[in-house]
C-alpha cells in the first residue's frame, strides 16, 4: 500500500483547485442551505413584526441659481452661479435651528409627546432603570445641580425639543446635480410627510423674504445713484459739444468709429498713392529691361503683342516656305528671291512696332512717376492742415470718451433700475419643490431588508457548515480532490459523461468529434500513460491493463476509446477482452465471433493472431473474449495467458486489456502480473469510497502497478462549477463539444 498511501503531492493551483471544489459542494446543496434559510428566517419575522414603526417622508427641493444681469446684482448677492459649497450651504439652513424653531411653532410639535418627552407615559423600565442608575447621583455629587430660571427651563426644553426634531431630519446633497433631499422621520407615516413638506416650504419662504429684502435695499440705492449719474452725463455731453463748436471740427462716421473729414480724405490719398507706386515700380522694371543689353525682343511687353506675334508667325511660315523652295529651285530662282524679299519685310515691320512699344513703355512710366509725385504732393499738404488740428481732435476724443462712459453706466443703472422695480413684488426664491413628500405606506425601521439580509447571511453561513459536514459524511467520491486525498493516486483524466439515444453513435465518439471535451479527456490520458511516469517508471510500457472494483464504472468504453486514441497517432493497438463473464467489446464492434480468448487459453496450438477482429474506423484490432460457454475459471490463471501475449506483442505497439472488475472476480489480479501499467476506473458520484479502496487494497496486495485514476461519467456543468475538472477540465470548452449532454 505504499502507493496508496504515500504522501500526496501539492499541485501549484492546490487553491483554485479547492476553492472549485468548494463551490460545487455549496451547489450540490443548495437546497440544504434553502432549507436552514427557512428556519432562520422565523425569528426575523417575529422581530420584524413585534418591533416599532418608523415612517421616512422624502421631499426634493431644487436650488437654483439667482437671476443675475449685471454685476451691480452680482455685488447685492454675493454670487452669480452655482456651485457645491452653494449647495451644501442651503443644506446646511435647511438643518438649521433657526428653521426648525419656525416649523415646530407652526405645527405646534412642543406638544407632540414624540418630541416632547415630558409629555409621555413613565413607562415601567424607565423607572426602574432610574432607580438603580447611580450615575446621577454621582454627579449630583461632584458637580450640583444646576439652578435655572423658568425662562431658562423653557430654553432647555425648546433646545431638546429642536434637537430631538434634528435627530429626525436627514438633508443630503448630490455632487451631481442641485436638488437637495430633505428626510424626515417619525412615528407616523402622514405626521412624516406633513413636517417634510413644511420644512421645505418654510425654506422657500425664509429664502424669498432674504431676496425681496435685498431687493428693495438695492432698489433704494439704484435710485439715489441715478440723480447723481444723470448730472454726470449731461455736464460731459455740454462739454464735447461746446469743444466742437468752438474750434469748428467736423468729423463723419465710419462704421463703428468716428473720423474727421483730413483723416478721411488722408487714408484715401495714401491708398491711392500705394496703388500708383505700385504701378510705376511695374513700368520701370519693365523699362528697366529693354535697355538692359538688347533684350526687347524679349521682353514681357513685346511678348505679349497680338501684332507682333501675328508678324511672328508669318515670318515662320515664310521661313519654313523659303526651306522647301531651296531643296527645288536654286538661289537664283524668281520664287526663291520673292520668298526672301518678303521675310524681310516681315522682319523690317517686326523691328518697327519692337522699337513703338519700347517709346509707348517710356512714356507710361513717366506718366505714372508724375502721377506719384501729384498723389505725395497732395498727401504733404493735407499733413500740414492736420497737424493743425490734430491737438484739437486728441481732446475732442477724450471728451467724447468721457461723456460715452458716463452715458453708458446710467443707461445700465436705469435699465436695472425699471426692470427691479416692476419685479420687485414678483421675486423667486431661486428655489423650488421639486418633488413633495408622499405619506409613506411602507416603515423605514425596522430595516426589514437589513435583518432579512442578516437573517439571510447566517443562515447562509450556517446552511454552507451543514452542507459542507454532510459532503464528509457523503461516501461517493465527486472531484479530482477527493480522488487523490482518497486513494493517495493522481487523476489521469476526468472522462465526461456522454448521452446518446442509440449506443452506435458512442462507437467512435471521439472519431465522431474530435475537439469535443470526450476526445481531449482520452488524448490527456494517453499522454499522461506514454510518459517514464505513467509507465512504471520506465519509458516503453507495451501492455496497459483498464480494471475498476464494481461493474458499470465505463471501463470497457475507457478500454476502446484508449486504443482508438493510440492508434489516431500512429501506434499499433491491440485491444484485449479480459472480461471473460460479462465481455463487451464485440458487441461495440458489431460481431459475435465464436472464438475469442477463451479459445486461445483453452488450446495452446491455436494461432492467436487468427482469432483477431479488425475495427478499420477505430484503427485498432480486437481479440474478443469468445464464447462463455466454454468458459473456465481458472483459464486465465493457468500460465497460458502469458503465452499468448508473448505471441501477439511482436505485432503490436500497444496492447490494452479490459479486464473484469476487482471485487467481482479474480481475473484481473490475474492480468495486473504481466502488465506495464494499470488504469483504475472510477464512476463519478457514484462508486463508494470503500469499494474503491478496497479494490486497491486488492490490488496492491498481488504487486499491481497502478498508474492513477480515470474518473468516468462525469456531469461537466456540475464539475466544473465543483471544482472538479483538476486534470481534466472541458467544462470551458463546451462549444466545440457534440456530445457532451447534460
Amino acid at each position: 500500500m505504499a502507493g496508496l498511501l504515500g504522501e500526496k503531492s501539492v499541485s501549484p493551483d492546490l487553491f483554485r483547485r479547492r476553492a472549485r471544489w468548494a463551490l460545487g459542494v455549496v451547489s450540490r446543496g443548495r437546497w440544504v442551505i434553502v432549507a436552514v434559510f427557512l428556519l432562520m428566517l422565523a425569528p426575523a419575522i417575529t422581530y420584524l413584526y413585534k418591533a416599532e414603526r418608523l415612517y421616512t417622508a422624502r421631499v426634493s427641493v431644487l436650488i437654483e441659481a439667482p437671476d443675475i444681469g449685471d454685476n451691480l446684482l452680482e455685488r447685492s448677492y454675493g454670487k452669480s452661479r452655482l456651485n457645491e459649497a452653494a449647495v451644501q450651504t442651503e443644506a446646511d439652513i435647511m438643518q438649521s435651528r433657526a428653521l426648525a424653531e419656525k416649523v415646530i411653532g407652526k405645527l405646534d410639535l412642543d406638544q407632540d409627546p414624540e418630541f416632547n418627552t415630558t409629555l409621555r407615559p413613565p413607562s415601567l423600565i424607565g423607572e426602574i432603570f432610574s432607580a438603580i442608575n447611580p450615575l446621577p447621583y454621582l454627579v449630583g455629587q461632584t458637580s450640583g445641580e444646576q439652578a435655572l430660571s423658568p425662562e431658562g427651563k423653557d430654553r432647555v426644553l425648546r433646545s431638546r425639543i429642536e434637537g430631538m426634531f434634528l435627530s429626525r431630519l436627514l438633508v443630503t446633497t448630490s455632487r451631481r446635480s442641485y436638488v437637495v433631499t430633505i428626510d424626515f422621520t417619525a412615528n407616523n407615516g402622514e405626521k412624516a410627510a406633513r413636517i417634510a413638506n413644511t420644512l421645505a416650504d418654510m425654506y422657500i419662504v425664509d429664502r424669498l423674504d432674504v431676496s425681496l429684502e435685498e431687493t428693495r435695499r438695492a432698489n433704494q440705492w439704484l435710485s439715489q445713484r441715478l440723480e447723481e449719474l444723470r448730472h454726470d452725463v449731461a455736464i460731459a455731453e455740454q462739454a464735447a459739444e461746446g469743444f466742437r463748436s468752438k474750434h469748428n471740427l467736423a468729423s463723419v462716421r465710419k462704421g463703428d468709429r468716428q473720423q474727421s473729414v483730413l483723416d478721411q480724405q488722408l487714408v484715401e490719398l495714401n491708398s491711392r498713392l500705394v496703388l500708383a507706386r505700385s504701378d510705376y515700380a511695374q513700368r520701370q522694371a519693365r523699362s528697366a529691361q529693354l535697355r538692359a543689353g538688347g533684350a526687347v525682343e524679349t521682353s514681357s511687353d513685346v511678348l505679349q503683342s497680338s501684332l507682333i506675334q501675328r508678324l511672328r508667325e508669318q515670318e515662320a511660315s515664310t521661313q519654313r516656305e523659303l526651306s522647301e523652295a531651296l531643296k527645288s529651285y536654286g538661289e537664283q530662282h524668281p520664287r526663291i528671291i520673292g520668298l526672301r524679299a518678303d521675310l524681310q519685310e516681315l522682319r523690317s515691320k517686326i523691328g518697327q512696332e519692337i522699337s513703338k512699344v519700347g517709346v509707348s513703355l517710356t512714356a507710361d512710366t513717366e506718366a505714372s512717376r508724375a502721377a506719384v509725385q501729384s498723389l505725395e504732393q497732395q498727401i504733404k499738404d493735407l499733413q500740414k492742415g492736420s497737424n493743425t488740428a490734430g491737438e484739437y481732435e486728441l481732446q475732442l476724443r477724450e471728451l467724447e470718451r468721457q461723456a460715452e462712459t458716463s452715458r453708458s453706466l446710467y443707461e445700465s443703472f436705469l435699465g436695472r433700475y425699471k426692470r427691479d422695480a416692476e419685479q420687485e413684488n414678483i421675486q423667486r426664491a431661486n428655489a423650488r419643490v421639486l418633488s413633495e413628500a408622499a405619506i409613506p405606506v411602507r416603515p423605514s425601521s425596522p430595516r426589514q431588508m437589513r435583518v432579512i439580509a442578516l437573517a439571510f447571511m447566517m443562515s447562509f453561513f450556517g446552511g454552507v457548515g451543514l452542507v459542507f459536514l454532510l459532503d464528509r459524511l457523503n461516501g461517493r467520491i465527486r472531484s479530482a480532490e477527493e480522488v487523490e486525498q482518497i486513494t493517495g493516486l493522481p487523476l489521469l483524466a476526468s472522462i465526461p459523461r456522454v448521452k446518446s439515444a442509440k449506443k452506435e453513435a458512442l462507437t467512435h465518439a471521439i472519431l465522431d468529434a474530435p475537439r469535443s471535451g470526450l476526445a481531449n479527456a482520452f488524448r490527456s490520458l494517453r499522454a499522461v500513460l506514454d510518459t517514464p511516469q505513467g509507465s512504471t517508471g520506465r519509458q516503453g510500457g507495451k501492455v496497459t491493463l483498464v480494471t475498476s472494483s464494481v461493474p458499470g464504472e465505463g471501463k470497457s468504453f475507457v478500454s476502446r476509446n484508449l486504443a482508438m486514441a493510440l492508434a489516431a497517432v500512429g501506434r499499433r493497438v491491440l485491444v484485449i477482452d479480459g472480461d471473460l463473464l460479462r465481455p463487451t467489446q464485440h458487441l461495440l464492434c458489431g460481431v459475435t465471433p465464436e472464438r475469442g480468448l477463451t479459445q486461445a487459453l483453452l488450446d495452446p496450438a491455436l494461432d492467436p493472431l487468427s482469432l483477431l477482429i479488425r475495427d478499420e474506423r477505430g484503427g485498432f484490432d480486437l481479440l474478443p473474449a469468445g464464447k462463455i460457454e466454454v468458459f473456465s475459471g481458472n483459464a486465465l490463471a493457468s500460465g497460458h495467458f502469458e503465452t499468448v501475449l508473448a505471441a501477439l506483442a511482436s505485432h503490436y505497439d500497444r496492447i490494452v486489456i479490459d479486464a473484469s472488475p476487482c471485487l467481482a472476480t479474480t481475473d484481473a489480479q490475474a492480468l495486473c502480473a504481466v502488465s506495464d501499467s494499470v488504469v483504475f476506473v472510477v464512476k463519478w458520484n457514484e462508486t463508494p469510497r470503500d469499494a474503491v479502496l478496497a479494490a486497491l487494497a486488492y490490488l496492491d496486495k498481488v504487486g499491481a502497478r497502478v498508474n492513477g485514476i480515470a474518473l468516468s461519467q462525469v456531469k461537466l456543468p456540475a464539475n466544473g462549477r465543483g471544482g472538479y475538472g483538476s486534470y481534466g477540465y472541458y467544462g470551458s470548452y463546451g462549444a466545440y463539444d457534440g456530445y457532451v449532454k447534460n
